[in-house]
Order: structure tokens, then sequence, then C-alpha cells
């Protein structure tokens, strides 16, 4: 098959949606199809306002990047990533009968504004003029390219339910495929047997951008008595660099000399941090799918969290992560004590996530992929 990526991401395959493109590509053309890919268009929009012009200008700018691309070759499949595509899926598609177009997410815009309204994480600017009015515009972006695609693809089964419901879709219409693990990110052999530290304390661990979408006022809420009572235990929080400093104070008096704050770190010295750890702490509010469990399972850390995202699709609450509802706060403080309480127990976890990681690769995800385009195609 010829595939079509489009999406308006700067081609960086350190990033997390156009590495899971460039991931997903590669392993499609290891099993013989051929990709092209379509990245953001450098040139500057009319609109100086950045969610006016992605809102306004991106619809078309898409249709016109894709109509020049079909004019020069024929695809069996366009996919296109985020919901400004519409225009593609209503207007394009028609005038190509013989190519399937694919609506893919990296986490679906409508149920991020769902989750911004339940969790409030914007306080009072989510509820200004302007945010509202971005909001309805794209809720009704993503309404259109839902119902004008011939399908779509989302990593996890929350974000593909969410979106049958809310816009009526059959089920045959929307997949979720779970991404895959790059093998040069994994230690080999897997961490399965071996304890780290042998007889330490327990070692929690944060990866990501310190922002309340992230979870960052739920650890603020946590993290503090937790540090108190379980003196021997110890924090680490790799973080973008903005946030070293508040971090560092809202964790110094608590966790002491025990807390250590990293900038963002280059692979090799975060797959050493991961491998020095035992305890994924993941509460964010939301996620499309989430990388960084995928990887800390990989170095035998157990995950203690929400089930968002893909975690509850790969790793059972129990045998391989401690998950709760997003967004109970309390129940995930409990999660947090018992892992505290029984650091072999959540050792033990992580040793058993190590093992069940390995069965989720990019060349998977990109069979999952193709099957779903013959099962779409078929059925038209």
């Amino acid at each position: 098959m010829r595939f079509l990526f489009v999406s308006d991401f700067v081609a960086d395959p350190n990033s997390g949606a156009a590495g899971t493109l460039i991931a997903i590509a590669g392993a499609l053309e290891r099993a013989g199809h051929a990709v092209d890919l379509v990245w953001k268009d450098p040139r500057p929009y009319r609109l100086r306002h950045a969610t006016a012009a992605r809102l306004l200008e991106l619809p078309g700018r898409q249709r016109r990047q894709v109509e020049a691309r079909l004019r020069a070759a024929a695809y069996d499949v366009v996919a296109v990533s985020q919901p400004y595509a519409y225009r593609v899926f209503e207007r394009v598609a028609a005038r190509h009968p013989g190519t399937l177009f694919i609506n893919r997410t990296h986490g679906w815009e409508g149920r991020l504004y769902q989750a911004r309204r339940a969790f409030d994480w914007d306080g009072p600017a989510s509820r200004r003029l302007a945010a509202r009015a971005s909001a309805g515009l794209t809720r009704r972006a993503c309404r259109r390219a839902a119902q004008a695609a011939h399908g779509i693809v989302t990593g996890s089964l929350r974000c593909a339910e969410w979106i049958r419901r809310a816009y009526g879709l059959p089920d045959g219409r929307v997949v979720a495929i779970p991404y895959g693990l790059d093998p040069a990110l994994a230690p080999a052999p897997a961490p399965t047997t071996t304890p780290r530290p042998p007889g330490g304390a327990l070692g929690l661990l944060y990866v990501g951008n310190y922002l309340p979408l992230k979870g960052s006022n739920v650890l603020e809420d946590a993290l503090p008595p937790l540090g108190e009572r379980f003196p021997e235990a110890r924090l680490t929080l790799v973080v973008d660099p903005g946030a070293r400093e508040r971090v560092t104070a809202r964790f110094r008096r608590s966790w002491g000399d025990r807390l250590t704050v990293h900038p963002w770190l280059e692979r090799s010295r975060l797959s050493q941090v991961y491998a020095e750890h035992d305890v994924l702490l993941y509460p964010s509010l939301f996620e499309g799918f989430g990388k960084v469990w995928l990887e800390a399972m990989a170095f035998g850390l157990c995950p203690v969290g929400f089930a968002e995202g893909g975690l509850p699709d790969i790793a059972r609450h129990e045998e391989h992560a401690l998950y709760c509802p997003t967004g109970d706060e309390e129940g995930l403080e409990v999660l947090l004590d018992r892992v505290l309480s029984a650091p072999e127990q959540a050792r033990a976890m992580g040793r058993r996530a190590a093992v069940r990681v390995r069965e989720f690769t990019w060349d998977r995800t990109a069979a999952e992929t193709v099957a779903f385009c013959q099962r779409i195609a078929a059925g038209r």
C-alpha cells in the first residue's frame, strides 16, 4: 500500500506526535509499504494569532497540501493528523474515490476540552469569551472531521470510545491502535530479576512537562505529606527547565536532600535515571496515549497514577501498574501510600511490566494500521 501522512507538526523525531508518525512510517516501510510525509508548512500565516490561524487558515492550507500531492501521485491511504483537516475529508475525498481518507488523532481535541472543563486546570482563563469561542470552533472542527473521514485511528480505547459516543459513529469506523516501544530505548535484557537498588529506598520518578494538564497540581497536593511520612523514599522529577525553581520550592521542604530535579535530559542519561527508580508517577489528567509510561515500564518501573491514555489498555491494574479513575486524587494518594508501604510489591509489578511492554512494537502498530485500512476499504 502507498500511504500519505499529513500533519501540522515539525518533523522532529524526538517530539511526541511527530516522533510517532516517523516511527509508524518507518515500520510501514520495513513491511514493504511506501510512505510519504507532509509536515508543517513553514510559510507564515496571514493571521498573527496562532489559535486563530490554526482554526481559520489551517483547514484550507492542509486541503491545498493534499490536493497538490494527489495531483502528483496516487495513494491508497491519506492519513491526516488533527481534526483541522475536515476540508480534506469533505471536499478532496469525493474526487478520489479509490483513496481511503483517515483521521489520525494523537489526543482528540474534543475530549481535551471536556477534560479541561471537568478539571478546570486553566481556571478563569478558560471562561473568557475568546477561550469559549476557540473551544466552540475546535469542537465544530472535530465533529466535521469525525463525520467526514472514512475512519479514525486513535492511540487508546478511552479516546476511541469517546469519539464513537460523541458522534454516534459505528464501532468499525474508529479503532484504537497502541503505540510501540522503540527497541533502542529499552534495556536488554529486560530488568525482570534484579531489584534496584537491592533493599534500598523506593525511588519515585516523574518525567514530563510540569503543567496542571499533566497533573502538577495533583503532585503538589499528594507528595509533600508522603515525603514526611516515608523518610527513606526518594523523589526525582525530570521537567522543563522553566519549572525547576517551582518544583524545588514545592518539594524541598518535605523531601529534603532526597529530592532531585533535572531539566530535560539526553536519551542516554534519561535511560540511566529510569534504571535508578522503581515507580513512575503518572498523574496526567489527559493523554492521547502517553509514551512516558511505556518507556518507564521497559526499565522495570511500576506506573502509579490515573487510568488515562493507553495505560489501562496495556498495563493490568495490580499486575503491571496501579491506577485509579482520572482526577481521583484521594485514590491516587491511597495507591502511593500502598507502594511506599510495600516497596517490594511495586518492584515485582515493575518486573512484570518490563516483560509485558515488549509485546508492543512499532511493527505491531504498523500491521494493525494496515489491517484497519484494509477493513475500511473493503467495507466501502
